[in-house]
């Protein structure tokens, strides 16, 4: 009996060391290849803009995917194979003259074993020839100098910088890793927007208003939104497709950090139709990422017979390094005893130069 006994609880115990390792190897077998994935998008036959993108990882993340070459570049072709249909568009909706794809190249030398905040400082030498640079931080806090947010940096130094979205996180039950589809395909698809020219959108929204307590919500596009989001905007779609395939130092191409406006930008003020004229009008101006008015006028204007406002935008939207300052400028009409406003976002100005070379743009404005 004893012995019966004994052997009954062996099998017992083997079927339950068989349902770990089962169980162990399933989890295994997820980590590595995560989700199931969407089928790819088939060619399209048109013209394809490509650009490299040298990836470094940490070494406690490498560690992670058990130290193998094999499975990071597997994970990293997935993802910006996501990118590639976030440009690209899905129903046969195409956002671009042609086809943008970013290729990660990595490789097991490319690990680093210092904080990702030294890395970034020495962006340029880890970027070596390669245009752009993605610097990966999986496990934020093995260091005490780490950078703690995802974002993009040109000036010369073209690198995005993408950090723990989630490591040890569920959703929905899910547990998510720093490669896995879950966010990361949509943070390098809007950094890379800035790469190719687009500032973020999102900066220009306005939830604080000292003058007249309106508030203001940017057009939607990918770049008003870090995570999530599928569709461009046509000031991003203009942007990107004016840079084609060049890339920073090739002539013709645009940074973002250099914006270009028309030579000169009319205001015509009316109402019911007819212009007003001698009408005082402030600007006030609402700096990038500040999301706030501020309480005094940039400048100050009277319209003339034809109830119109002449400017250079550069001036007004630029900072003194000529990067993108104010993103949005509220027009305060002060007519008869009365006071109008309108937000004038900076792609309203860009748009008509963009798209259509006008040098002098008016834009109008009925009260």
């Amino acid at each position: 009996m004893l012995f019966n006994r004994f052997k009954f609880l062996c099998v017992l115990g083997g079927l339950i060391a068989c349902i770990c390792v089962t169980s162990c190897s399933k989890e295994t077998e997820e980590f590595i290849d995560g989700p199931e994935k969407e089928d790819p998008i088939p060619p399209s036959g048109r013209d394809v803009w490509s650009f490299d993108v040298k990836v470094v990882l940490d070494r406690a993340t490498y560690k992670l995917y058990f130290s193998d070459e094999d499975i990071v570049k597997k994970k990293l072709k997935e993802r910006f194979d996501e990118v590639a249909a976030l440009y690209r568009g899905k129903n046969d909706i195409t956002f671009f003259d042609a086809d943008i794809k970013f290729n990660p190249i990595f490789e097991k030398s490319f690990v680093y074993d210092n904080s990702s905040e030294k890395v970034f400082q020495d962006c340029i030498k880890y970027r070596g020839n390669y245009p752009y640079l993605l610097i990966i931080d999986g496990c934020v806090g093995d260091y005490d100098d780490e950078r703690i947010h995802s974002d993009w940096t040109g000036w010369g130094r073209e690198a995005v910088c993408l950090f723990d979205n989630g490591l040890g996180k569920t959703d929905a039950g899910t547990v998510y890793d720093i490669l896995s589809k879950y966010k990361t395909s949509e943070a390098i698809t809007h950094e890379l927007g800035h790469a190719r020219g687009v500032p973020d959108i999102y900066a220009m929204d306005i939830k604080t208003n000292p003058i007249c307590n309106l508030t203001f919500s940017p057009v939607e596009c990918i770049m008003n939104i870090c995570w999530g989001g599928e569709s461009w905007s046509e000031y991003a779609q203009l942007l990107i497709n004016r840079n084609k395939d060049l890339v920073r130092g090739d002539p013709g191409f645009y940074p973002l950090e250099n914006p270009s406006f028309p030579e000169e930008l009319t205001l015509k003020i009316t109402s019911k139709g007819e212009p007003v004229n001698n009408v005082k009008i402030n600007l006030y101006g609402s700096k990038m990422y500040s999301n706030a008015v501020e309480d005094k006028p940039v400048s100050s204007y009277t319209t003339d017979k034809s109830g119109c406002i002449s400017l250079n935008p550069k001036l007004v939207y630029t900072g003194p390094y000529g990067d993108l300052m104010y993103g949005v400028v509220l027009v305060e009409i002060l007519y008869s005893e009365n006071k109008s406003y309108k937000f004038v976002p900076v792609y309203d100005v860009q748009i008509p130069y963009l798209r259509d070379g006008e040098k002098h743009v008016q834009l109008d404005i009925e009260i």
